[in-house]
């Protein structure tokens, strides 16, 4: 386990190098194989703050604000949600 684990670290930091904050990223995966674990350690390691959204779990308003406010024209809209539903 600790081999995938390694693995998904380094393909996340790629990702950060790379885009350095201006692509989004999306972790798709089979149920329970630590997709939520693994971006919570590195959002803990990696960054002075972030959220982490589980959809599975997340309030209407978060869900419906994902889906209605993902435009680049309306990304401060989204930001002010989630910031008034996480803190």
């Amino acid at each position: 386990m600790m081999e995938f684990y390694r693995k998904i670290y380094e393909k996340l930091l790629e990702w950060k190098t790379k885009y350095n904050g201006k692509a989004a990223l999306l972790i798709e995966g089979a149920r329970r194989i630590g997709k939520s674990t693994i971006a919570e350690r590195f959002g803990k390691e990696q960054y002075k703050s972030y959220i982490l959204i589980d959809f599975r779990i997340a309030s209407k308003t978060v869900k419906d604000c994902f889906y209605e406010n993902l435009l680049p024209n309306k990304l401060n809209d989204f930001f002010n949600i989630i910031k008034t539903e996480y803190g």
